[in-house]
């Protein structure tokens, strides 16, 4: 048992390592699971085999449709000017003097209707450029303001969401993505609302500390200049609303994630109909972006779960669970502490919760829980330990704004670590008192 233990540790040791050096995820995975056989005493081939590539195997089939259909409809809608003209509309609606709130909100919408996080930050940051040098905001605020709704409310709390984090649970306990309805719609207020303000904040304290708007990019201005985009609002906005609308529907007659996927598809396919106008002269260019963009990101996702694979596959892993469940101790805690550590090793909400889900899934099926309510505190224990320093979105969002993550990443510890975590402990109290 102890050295088991002692492998597992040295493993997670190195693929954080790994990951801070700037490793990809699929050989760093690897090459951490490599440590954790070898230390482990586990058998080679079966920990490559059967804990490693079976495992990612599984994810890749469970999920495959959802990466891809998600990555495809983010090209589309970024590559046709639909997403654009969202931005611009609710610009014009609320004005330009509330540029934060306008951003919050344009995010909100395109990330509940599917779009990936990373996706969200290519699109808007053209439309934010322009906002910000009205403004007169520092641009460092850029990242914070993106992942503050994407990789927080719209990714683990909103029930509804068709984000993979909110699905992956559903394959094990049955639920559908509205799990916990009350708990997420008050969480995702709060966090709304925290994020805001703070940012809100941060603008003046900028101001008051004489940083304004430097464009970092020059070649971004002109980008987001080129012609005017004819598309109507509510046609650019459609199948957004088709796919949530198609997904409620469809919540309680099939598996949350074939509904999801079909969902997906249906949105995908109005999107491609209604956009052809402005797709048609780089249809196989946005067909291919949207491919490369799903299978990166599900072969990330998957390697990282394959990690937690390896180290289930031990028989001392087995007498792990066993203990942890003979216990007294609150199951739904454990778990919330089991996901939020994984997430903050993996650097990845969804692969915190796919390792938790491969662990001690099957297990948990056969204890009498609120499944519910395990499922929302689950993935909302996912967020504020995923968005690490070193996890994707940070990274990327930084990336995209042309700015250094340590001038960035203290607004995003506060807009996805801090505040989720309080809505996260807002949510186990709700649940305490009966409220789910």
């Amino acid at each position: 048992m102890t050295m088991y233990i002692i492998s597992i540790v040295v493993a997670i040791a190195l693929l954080v390592f790994l990951i801070f050096k700037g490793v990809n995820m699929i050989p760093a995975s690897l090459i951490a699971s490599l440590a954790a056989i070898l230390l482990g005493g586990v058998d080679l081939w079966k920990g490559l085999s059967q804990g490693y590539g079976l495992t990612m195997g599984n994810y890749v089939k469970d999920f495959f449709l959802i990466f891809f259909l998600s990555a495809l409809f983010g090209a589309v809608m970024s590559d046709s000017g639909a997403a654009s003209k969202i931005a611009s509309t609710l610009v014009n609606k609320i004005g330009e003097n509330s540029v934060i709130l306008v951003l919050l909100v344009v995010t909100l919408i395109l990330s509940y209707g599917g779009i990936m996080t990373y996706l969200v930050a290519f699109t808007l940051y053209p439309i934010a450029v322009i906002l910000f040098k009205e403004a007169d905001i520092p641009i460092k605020l850029f990242p914070a303001t993106i992942l503050g709704i994407a990789a927080t409310i719209c990714m683990t709390t909103l029930p509804g969401s068709p984000q993979i984090q909110n699905i992956m649970p559903t394959q094990y306990f049955h639920t559908n993505i509205y799990a916990g309805p009350i708990i997420g719609i008050v969480c995702g207020i709060y966090v709304f609302t925290a994020n805001y303000i703070y940012l809100k904040h941060s603008k003046k304290k900028c101001r008051r500390n004489g940083e304004y708007f430097i464009n970092l990019d020059p070649t971004s201005i002109k980008k987001t200049t080129k012609g005017d985009q004819k598309l109507n609002f509510w046609v650019a906005i459609l199948p957004i609303i088709v796919m949530l609308t198609l997904i409620f529907i469809l919540k309680n007659k099939f598996d949350a994630n074939f509904s999801v996927v079909l969902a997906m598809f249906t949105a995908n396919v109005l999107a491609f109909i209604l956009f052809y106008k402005q797709l048609r002269s780089h249809i196989s260019k946005t067909l291919e972006t949207g491919t490369q963009n799903g299978i990166n990101a599900l072969m990330t996702t998957s390697a990282v779960v394959a990690f937690g694979g390896v180290a289930t596959i031990s028989p001392q892993f087995a007498n792990i669970v066993k203990a942890i469940s003979n216990s007294h101790s609150n199951i739904y805690l454990i778990s919330m502490l089991i996901v939020s550590i994984a997430s903050g090793i993996s650097g990845s909400a969804s692969g915190g919760i796919g390792i938790w889900l491969n662990s001690f899934g099957k297990h948990l099926t056969m204890m009498n829980l609120n499944f519910s309510a395990l499922h929302r505190l689950a993935v909302m224990s996912s967020g504020w330990t995923g968005c690490s320093p070193f996890s994707s979105g940070p990274v990327v969002a930084s990336s995209v704004a042309h700015v250094k993550l340590r001038d960035s990443y203290p607004y995003i510890f506060v807009t996805c670590v801090v505040n989720p975590f309080i809505a996260m402990v807002i949510g186990y109290l709700m649940f305490s008192l009966g409220i789910v």
